[in-house]
Protein backbone atom coordinates (compact mmCIF):
# COMPACT_ATOMS: atom_id res chain seq x y z
CA UNK A 1 0.00 0.00 0.00
CA UNK A 2 2.86 2.38 0.74
CA UNK A 3 4.14 1.82 -2.81
CA UNK A 4 0.81 3.13 -4.18
CA UNK A 5 0.24 -0.11 -6.07
CA UNK A 6 -3.52 0.36 -5.67
CA UNK A 7 -3.34 2.71 -8.66
CA UNK A 8 -2.66 -0.38 -10.78
CA UNK A 9 -5.72 -2.25 -9.49
CA UNK A 10 -8.13 -1.39 -12.30
CA UNK A 11 -5.60 -1.91 -15.17
CA UNK A 12 -4.59 -5.28 -13.71
CA UNK A 13 -8.25 -6.31 -13.40
CA UNK A 14 -9.02 -5.26 -16.99
CA UNK A 15 -5.98 -7.05 -18.44
CA UNK A 16 -6.70 -10.20 -16.43
CA UNK A 17 -10.34 -10.18 -17.60
CA UNK A 18 -9.28 -9.84 -21.24
CA UNK A 19 -6.78 -12.68 -20.93
CA UNK A 20 -9.35 -14.89 -19.22
CA UNK A 21 -11.90 -14.18 -21.97
CA UNK A 22 -9.39 -14.99 -24.70
CA UNK A 23 -8.36 -18.26 -23.07
CA UNK A 24 -12.01 -19.14 -22.51
CA UNK A 25 -12.80 -18.67 -26.19
CA UNK A 26 -9.72 -20.62 -27.30
CA UNK A 27 -10.05 -23.50 -24.86
CA UNK A 28 -13.57 -23.89 -23.56
CA UNK A 29 -15.10 -23.90 -27.04
CA UNK A 30 -12.83 -26.75 -28.11
CA UNK A 31 -12.96 -30.37 -27.10
CA UNK A 32 -10.95 -31.13 -23.93
CA UNK A 33 -8.40 -33.20 -25.85
CA UNK A 34 -7.74 -30.37 -28.31
CA UNK A 35 -7.34 -27.63 -25.71
CA UNK A 36 -3.66 -26.72 -25.15
CA UNK A 37 -2.47 -27.01 -21.57
CA UNK A 38 -0.81 -23.60 -21.68
CA UNK A 39 -4.20 -22.00 -22.21
CA UNK A 40 -5.60 -23.57 -19.06
CA UNK A 41 -2.55 -22.49 -17.05
CA UNK A 42 -2.80 -18.96 -18.43
CA UNK A 43 -6.45 -18.84 -17.44
CA UNK A 44 -5.59 -19.76 -13.85
CA UNK A 45 -2.94 -17.05 -13.80
CA UNK A 46 -5.44 -14.50 -15.11
CA UNK A 47 -7.91 -15.43 -12.35
CA UNK A 48 -5.20 -14.94 -9.72
CA UNK A 49 -4.27 -11.57 -11.22
CA UNK A 50 -7.92 -10.53 -11.27
CA UNK A 51 -8.17 -11.33 -7.57
CA UNK A 52 -5.03 -9.30 -6.90
CA UNK A 53 -6.47 -6.40 -8.91
CA UNK A 54 -9.68 -6.49 -6.87
CA UNK A 55 -7.59 -6.50 -3.69
CA UNK A 56 -5.75 -3.37 -4.81
CA UNK A 57 -9.04 -1.67 -5.72
CA UNK A 58 -10.35 -2.55 -2.25
CA UNK A 59 -7.29 -0.97 -0.66
CA UNK A 60 -7.89 2.19 -2.68
CA UNK A 61 -11.49 2.37 -1.50
CA UNK A 62 -10.47 1.82 2.12
CA UNK A 63 -7.80 4.51 1.97
CA UNK A 64 -10.37 6.91 0.50
CA UNK A 65 -12.76 6.53 3.43
CA UNK A 66 -10.86 9.01 5.60
CA UNK A 67 -12.74 12.22 4.64
CA UNK A 68 -16.14 10.52 5.01
CA UNK A 69 -15.27 9.08 8.42
CA UNK A 70 -14.10 12.47 9.65
CA UNK A 71 -17.62 13.83 9.12
CA UNK A 72 -18.95 11.40 11.75
CA UNK A 73 -18.92 13.03 15.20
CA UNK A 74 -18.55 9.75 17.07
CA UNK A 75 -15.63 8.67 14.93
CA UNK A 76 -14.03 12.09 15.27
CA UNK A 77 -14.25 11.79 19.06
CA UNK A 78 -12.62 8.37 18.96
CA UNK A 79 -9.79 9.70 16.81
CA UNK A 80 -9.17 12.56 19.25
CA UNK A 81 -9.05 10.05 22.11
CA UNK A 82 -6.56 7.96 20.13
CA UNK A 83 -4.37 10.97 19.42
CA UNK A 84 -4.33 11.82 23.13
CA UNK A 85 -3.92 8.27 24.43
CA UNK A 86 -2.33 5.63 22.21
CA UNK A 87 -3.78 2.84 24.34
CA UNK A 88 -7.19 3.62 22.82
CA UNK A 89 -5.62 3.06 19.42
CA UNK A 90 -4.35 -0.38 20.35
CA UNK A 91 -7.71 -1.41 21.83
CA UNK A 92 -9.67 0.03 18.90
CA UNK A 93 -7.38 -1.53 16.31
CA UNK A 94 -7.66 -4.94 17.96
CA UNK A 95 -11.47 -4.84 18.25
CA UNK A 96 -12.04 -3.51 14.73
CA UNK A 97 -9.69 -6.06 13.18
CA UNK A 98 -11.39 -8.90 15.05
CA UNK A 99 -14.75 -7.69 13.71
CA UNK A 100 -13.73 -7.34 10.05
CA UNK A 101 -11.25 -10.29 10.10
CA UNK A 102 -8.65 -8.31 8.19
CA UNK A 103 -5.72 -6.39 9.61
CA UNK A 104 -4.88 -5.20 6.08
CA UNK A 105 -8.28 -3.49 5.83
CA UNK A 106 -7.82 -1.72 9.16
CA UNK A 107 -4.28 -0.67 8.28
CA UNK A 108 -5.48 0.66 4.92
CA UNK A 109 -8.14 2.79 6.63
CA UNK A 110 -5.57 3.93 9.16
CA UNK A 111 -3.19 4.99 6.38
CA UNK A 112 -5.98 6.93 4.70
CA UNK A 113 -6.78 8.76 7.94
CA UNK A 114 -3.13 9.63 8.48
CA UNK A 115 -2.89 10.96 4.93
CA UNK A 116 -5.77 13.38 5.63
CA UNK A 117 -4.38 14.45 9.00
CA UNK A 118 -7.24 12.93 10.99
CA UNK A 119 -4.75 11.04 13.16
CA UNK A 120 -1.07 11.44 13.85
CA UNK A 121 1.36 8.80 12.53
CA UNK A 122 2.09 7.76 16.13
CA UNK A 123 -1.62 7.15 16.79
CA UNK A 124 -1.79 5.24 13.50
CA UNK A 125 1.09 3.03 14.62
CA UNK A 126 -0.78 2.32 17.87
CA UNK A 127 -3.79 1.20 15.82
CA UNK A 128 -1.48 -1.02 13.76
CA UNK A 129 -0.15 -2.66 16.93
CA UNK A 130 -3.74 -3.38 17.94
CA UNK A 131 -4.57 -4.69 14.48
CA UNK A 132 -1.79 -7.26 14.83
CA UNK A 133 -3.49 -8.51 17.99
CA UNK A 134 -6.98 -8.50 16.47
CA UNK A 135 -5.89 -10.50 13.44
CA UNK A 136 -5.25 -13.46 15.78
CA UNK A 137 -9.00 -13.78 16.36
CA UNK A 138 -9.58 -15.51 13.02
CA UNK A 139 -6.91 -18.11 13.78
CA UNK A 140 -8.30 -18.71 17.26
CA UNK A 141 -11.79 -19.33 15.89
CA UNK A 142 -10.45 -21.67 13.19
CA UNK A 143 -8.41 -23.60 15.77
CA UNK A 144 -11.50 -24.46 17.82
CA UNK A 145 -12.39 -27.24 15.40
CA UNK A 146 -8.80 -28.40 14.92
CA UNK A 147 -6.37 -30.49 16.89
CA UNK A 148 -3.95 -29.54 19.60
CA UNK A 149 -1.32 -28.54 17.03
CA UNK A 150 -3.64 -25.99 15.44
CA UNK A 151 -4.59 -24.52 18.81
CA UNK A 152 -0.92 -24.29 19.77
CA UNK A 153 -0.13 -22.36 16.58
CA UNK A 154 -3.08 -19.98 17.10
CA UNK A 155 -2.14 -19.33 20.73
CA UNK A 156 1.50 -18.86 19.76
CA UNK A 157 0.50 -16.21 17.24
CA UNK A 158 -1.60 -14.46 19.89
CA UNK A 159 1.25 -14.60 22.43
CA UNK A 160 3.71 -13.26 19.85
CA UNK A 161 1.56 -10.31 18.81
CA UNK A 162 0.50 -9.37 22.33
CA UNK A 163 4.11 -9.54 23.51
CA UNK A 164 5.21 -7.47 20.53
CA UNK A 165 2.54 -4.83 21.20
CA UNK A 166 3.56 -4.62 24.87
CA UNK A 167 7.21 -4.37 23.86
CA UNK A 168 6.70 -1.63 21.28
CA UNK A 169 4.00 0.39 23.06
CA UNK A 170 6.53 2.51 24.98
CA UNK A 171 8.68 2.64 21.83
CA UNK A 172 6.03 3.98 19.44
CA UNK A 173 7.87 7.29 19.14
CA UNK A 174 11.12 5.48 18.28
CA UNK A 175 9.33 3.24 15.80
CA UNK A 176 7.83 6.32 14.14
CA UNK A 177 11.25 7.96 13.94
CA UNK A 178 12.66 4.90 12.18
CA UNK A 179 9.70 4.77 9.76
CA UNK A 180 9.90 8.53 9.12
CA UNK A 181 13.55 8.18 8.12
CA UNK A 182 12.37 5.98 5.22
CA UNK A 183 9.46 8.21 4.11
CA UNK A 184 9.87 11.60 5.80
CA UNK A 185 7.03 13.38 3.97
CA UNK A 186 4.40 10.62 3.76
CA UNK A 187 2.47 9.85 7.00
CA UNK A 188 0.59 6.93 5.45
CA UNK A 189 3.81 5.30 4.23
CA UNK A 190 5.30 5.79 7.70
CA UNK A 191 2.53 3.64 9.14
CA UNK A 192 3.19 0.95 6.54
CA UNK A 193 6.93 0.96 7.24
CA UNK A 194 6.28 0.83 10.99
CA UNK A 195 4.09 -2.24 10.46
CA UNK A 196 6.88 -3.92 8.50
CA UNK A 197 9.54 -3.05 11.07
CA UNK A 198 7.31 -4.28 13.89
CA UNK A 199 6.72 -7.69 12.31
CA UNK A 200 10.31 -8.21 11.19
CA UNK A 201 11.79 -7.29 14.58
CA UNK A 202 9.25 -9.38 16.51
CA UNK A 203 9.94 -12.37 14.26
CA UNK A 204 13.71 -12.02 14.69
CA UNK A 205 13.26 -11.93 18.47
CA UNK A 206 10.80 -14.84 18.58
CA UNK A 207 12.58 -17.18 16.18
CA UNK A 208 15.49 -18.10 18.49
CA UNK A 209 13.03 -18.48 21.41
CA UNK A 210 10.99 -20.98 19.38
CA UNK A 211 14.02 -23.31 19.19
CA UNK A 212 14.94 -23.29 22.90
CA UNK A 213 15.55 -26.82 24.30
CA UNK A 214 12.78 -26.30 26.86
CA UNK A 215 10.12 -26.74 24.17
CA UNK A 216 11.57 -30.09 23.07
CA UNK A 217 11.83 -31.39 26.62
CA UNK A 218 8.18 -30.50 27.21
CA UNK A 219 7.09 -32.23 24.00
CA UNK A 220 8.53 -35.73 23.58
CA UNK A 221 7.21 -35.97 20.01
CA UNK A 222 9.07 -32.83 18.83
CA UNK A 223 11.96 -33.34 16.42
Amino acid sequence: MSLQLHQLGLPILIIASIVWTITYIQNELRTPSAAPRWGVSLRYVSVALAGFGLLLIGFKLLQGMGPSLQENDTFDTLMRLTNNNWLWGIIGGAVLTALVHSSAAVIAMCMGLAATGAITPEAGIAIVLGANIGTCFTGLVASLSGGSGGRFVALSQLALNISGALLFYPLIGLLHTAAASISPDDPSAQIAHAQTLFNVICSLIALPIAYLPIWRSSNPHAT
